[in-house]
């Protein structure tokens, strides 16, 4: 018999997608986040190259913002996979983002088109982009570059998730193997497992999230992923929220 307060998560979940599916407001966020990741990143990208540091000083803050951006989206994952108040404005966005774990593949999209949409449901980004512009002259050109990259790759980071579900590529594979976007087997435990492999971008950050994971979290299998039906993560609703 299935406990009453669980009953209760099963009932807000369903009201939370409909409510996702029937107003368009969603999907008009969706367009507003995805904008303003975009002219974000643009605008400090383009503000960071004014200010040059030099190509292996540029390299190095290339290569720690693949390190830190895997982490931030890891940590990212990790807190919405346990959060489970699907009351409110933003209720049917967190009960969208639980059906991942239920979502062997996805539609099949341009890259570009992946990029943009994923970026929509980024609440977090726009306001940490806002934050390294009003930083700029403290943060100094090298500080400006690695926010700007790390702001840049939590998006391409959207990209290796979805090439992790849907692409077999040789190219894909290669970039995994090099350690640049997520490894497929990487992936997989996160979805077949328990609590682990929270990391999207390359997955360098899953050691210190696991153990971020074991002592701090309890785990997705027994508690949100009981919150939906199979027949819920069927399809559209994660697409309802994109533009």
């Amino acid at each position: 018999m299935v406990p009453e307060d669980l009953q209760q998560k099963q009932r807000e979940f369903r009201a939370a997608l409909a409510r996702l599916e029937s107003r368009p407001v969603y999907r008009l966020l969706g367009w507003a986040v995805s904008g303003a990741v975009l002219a974000g990143q643009a605008a400090l990208m383009g503000l960071s190259l004014q200010r040059p540091v030099g190509w292996p000083a540029g390299l190095l803050l290339l290569a720690a913002a693949w390190l830190l951006a895997d982490l931030l989206g890891g940590l990212v994952h990790l807190i919405m996979d346990h959060h489970q108040r699907y009351t409110g404005f933003f209720g049917p966005l967190t009960a969208a983002f639980h059906l991942h774990h239920r979502t062997p593949r996805y539609q099949d999209q341009p890259l570009w088109r992946v990029y943009v949409h994923e970026s929509g449901f980024k609440l977090w980004l726009p306001p940490f982009l806002a934050l390294g512009l009003a930083l700029a002259d403290p943060l100094g050109p090298a500080g400006l570059r690695l926010w700007a990259w790390v702001g840049l790759l939590s998006s391409v980071a959207e990209v290796s998730h979805y090439l992790c579900h849907n692409s077999g590529a040789r190219w894909a594979r290669s970039l995994a193997a090099a350690g640049l976007l997520l490894p497929r087997r990487e992936h997989a435990r996160h979805h077949r497992e328990d609590n682990v492999s929270y990391a999207f971008l390359n997955g360098w950050s899953n050691p210190l999230l696991d153990i971020l994971a074991r002592r701090g979290f309890p785990g997705y299998k027994q508690g949100t992923d009981r919150h939906f039906q199979p027949d819920e993560a069927e399809g559209g609703s994660r697409d309802a929220f994109h533009p």
